[in-house]
């Protein structure tokens, strides 16, 4: 039946070629069971050429009574990555593993364990290998959510960081006849201890020979297979296989491309560390990162030096550190070339732009992640993952502009292609559904509907509580947006006079379950500290515990200034947090007009006159002033407020955008170019302070 359906919707014609194939498919797959002619049949599928053969195993993933069969196909090494690397089934392949892992067949697993059982060679000097072959374990007792390193660092050393080459003058030069240029760093002293003399007398040996071609296929297959279970949301096992890569490329002899081999292995393998947030692991990988890059040449391809420096901006972006995220993404901006394959492109494009928005480089921001979404729909189609991978980043940048409505519509795109692909229960998925939930919650916070954000993010904790342990920060971040949904429904029916103490302390629960995992991994002194802190002062003040209130704002305040100045948008939102508090609560009315003022400030400051968020610190101002009796004060701030209207309602009215999509195609070279001469424009966010004390929390 399911061949004859695909047959009439390839072509209601049943004798044509796509009929007659989609029949010829149900009739083999049709005929597998367990007799001992049919057990000869399915063994000799492999025989099939690899664009048959992905059709007949699609097929074979949609009959529960074959997804046995087929994950023994499957998880045999040779079989899997013979189609991993046919780029036409890749999309076919990811749905494969995720029919069969919705299904409890845990090909993830099998495929990391063949592999690193076949591949794994301890050294006498390793101790990591043990690692690799144990039973999972519950991070709530692993390294992998250990906190970073609390002992005391080393005292950072200056490190010359090869920038590029200069760009073409038209002279013809080759890249090795090109400047080098540098930019000074500091890192870690250990990161620039040598790892090997092995390794560094490798690096410029030219005369080196080519690895046995057993040695290249055992590389390139933990290189694809890693990269295909990050890609399809199983972080841990694509984990295990990179580190038995790395471990294995460490111990071979010295051979030519051994640096670009690494560089490869370790990208690759930070990206799923820090997409997992391994965050101990992934420093590790950053370190032997910039281990190697002191011996960049011009010998490496300037995508991969892109990639490396890409996920290395990644990971800075996971752990709130938005200075360095914004520098090693523009570092991989100079080395991505019109050359790059498209998928490279596209991630280099997409990270930069994540980093510029939370910079506030909105015009910066919106260049690149609109020709990010270009290429992906061009290149890949409108169901491709890497589509889906540019819409959510595109979300991203429209949330933070207050462009909302646009905002929520590209994150259900973003999810739908994402299910598409994945199914229901997948990390991918599970992000998907957070993001959406958030701008649903933003979208209608004015309405107080927030069905549709509790349907998503209910969504979001209960596939996360099936893929990560209790205590993970992936589970805590879906947990936070539920928190804020509970608070703000609590709210409403209170305003109805119904009693909902259950639901503040349910919220205050999964706040403070977050903030003691964000103090356990980050530490005090990190900005998702002290957006939870804001968040429970947010909470307390509802709850009419204020003096808890009081301290836990006072310390998001000292912990964004000391990190971000005094002037940034996220110092801006806890200051009217607390005016608030004092203003309608507490009676410290000059406590809050010196705060309400400072909040206005930092606002005009950064957005400009018509920034919405200034509506509350306004009418927080005329109610102090109102209580003080200082009615020439008061009408000043009444007259203000008036003209903020104006220009509000004008900009609602002709529906302008600040930032709206880019749609001309640039080369990368006019990417780069316009890139570099665009002036850093701050904007913020323009939804109200109520509704972007929301962004503060997320």
């Amino acid at each position: 039946m399911a061949g004859q359906q695909l047959a009439l919707m390839l072509n209601p014609n049943p004798n044509t070629p796509n009929a007659l194939y989609a029949l010829s498919l149900e009739a083999l797959i049709g005929s597998m069971n367990t007799k001992v002619p049919a057990l000869d049949r399915i063994n000799r599928l492999t025989e099939l050429p690899r664009n048959l053969l992905i059709d007949v195993y699609e097929m074979m993933s949609q009959q529960e009574s074959l997804k046995d069969t087929l994950l023994e196909e499957l998880a045999q090494l040779e079989v899997f990555t013979r189609l991993v690397r046919y780029s036409p089934a890749r999309s076919k392949l990811l749905r494969i593993m995720a029919a069969l892992m919705a299904s409890k067949k845990m090909l993830a697993r099998r495929l990391s364990d063949n592999y690193v059982s076949r591949y794994w060679t301890p050294g006498h000097d390793d101790d990591e290998g043990d690692e690799l072959i144990q039973e999972p374990v519950d991070l709530d007792k692993s390294r992998d959510q250990a906190p970073l390193d609390p002992s005391p660092e080393p005292e950072p050393s200056k490190l010359h960081i090869y920038d590029g080459e200069t760009e073409e003058d038209g002279s013809g030069a080759s890249c090795s006849e090109q400047r080098r240029q540098f930019i000074t760093i500091e890192v870690d002293a250990k990161a620039l201890q040598p790892q090997s003399q092995s390794e560094l007398s490798v690096i410029n040996n030219s005369a080196l020979e080519e690895l046995p071609a057993s040695e290249m296929q055992a590389i390139d297959m933990g290189l694809r297979l890693g990269s295909f279970l990050s890609e399809a949301g199983w972080m841990q096992e694509s984990i295990t296989v990179l580190e038995c890569l790395n471990g294995r490329l460490k111990r071979l002899p010295p051979h030519k491309h051994w640096l670009e081999m690494r560089l490869d292995c370790l990208q690759r393998l930070l990206y799923a560390e820090s997409a997992h947030c391994n965050f101990k692991l992934a420093q590790r990988t950053y370190n032997e990162l910039i281990g190697l890059n002191r011996s960049l040449n011009s010998h490496v391809p300037a995508q991969l030096v892109a990639m490396a420096y890409t996920q290395i901006s990644a990971m800075y972006f996971a752990r709130n550190e938005y200075n360095h995220s914004h520098m090693w993404s523009g570092l991989a901006m100079r080395f991505l070339k019109g050359s790059a394959s498209p998928r490279i492109t596209i991630d280099v494009l997409r990270q930069a732009a994540r980093a510029c928005v939370v910079k506030r480089d909105y015009a910066r921001a919106n260049l690149l992640i609109c020709q990010a979404v270009r290429r992906a729909r061009k290149h890949f189609g409108l169901k491709h993952q890497k589509y889906g991978d540019a819409l959510l980043d595109y979300g991203f940048f429209l949330l933070n502009v207050d462009s909302v409505f646009q905002s929520v519509n590209v994150y259900k795109e973003a999810l739908a292609v994402r299910r598409g692909i994945f199914g229901n229960m997948n990390f991918h998925v599970a992000i998907a559904h957070e993001d959406l939930s958030y701008a649903y919650y933003v979208h209608e916070y004015s309405t107080g509907d927030f069905s549709c954000a509790q349907d998503h993010v209910d969504k979001a904790v209960n596939i996360m509580k099936n893929l990560v342990p209790s205590n993970h920060l992936m589970l805590a971040s879906a947990k936070r947006v539920k928190a804020l949904l509970l608070e703000e429904i609590a709210l409403d029916k209170m305003a109805d006079g119904m009693d909902e103490e259950d639901l503040l302390q349910q919220s205050e629960e999964l706040h403070n379950f977050a903030l003691l995992l964000s103090l356990e991994v980050f530490g005090e002194v990190n900005v998702q500290t002290a957006k939870h802190y804001g968040n429970l002062g947010r909470l307390y003040q509802t709850m009419n515990r204020f003096d808890e209130a009081e301290r836990m704002h006072q310390k998001a305040i000292k912990i964004k200034t000391d990190l971000l100045g005094a002037f940034d948008y996220e110092v801006g939102l806890s200051i009217g947090h607390l005016a608030s508090l004092y203003n309608y609560q507490m009676k410290k009315y000059r406590e809050a007009e010196t705060l309400y003022l400072r909040s206005i400030d930092i606002s005009l400051r950064l957005f400009g006159h018509s920034y919405s968020g200034l509506e509350y610190d306004y009418l927080g101002l005329c109610h102090v002033y109102e209580t003080l009796h200082d009615f020439e004060k008061y009408l000043k701030y009444a007259n203000t407020l008036e003209n903020w209207q104006v220009l509000r309602g004008q900009n609602l009215t002709q529906n302008k955008s600040s930032y709206p999509a880019i749609e001309e195609d640039y080369s990368i070279t006019e990417v780069k170019i316009k890139f570099v001469s665009m002036c850093a424009c701050k904007k913020s966010p323009v939804h109200s302070q109520s509704v972007s004390s929301v962004a503060n929390s997320n």
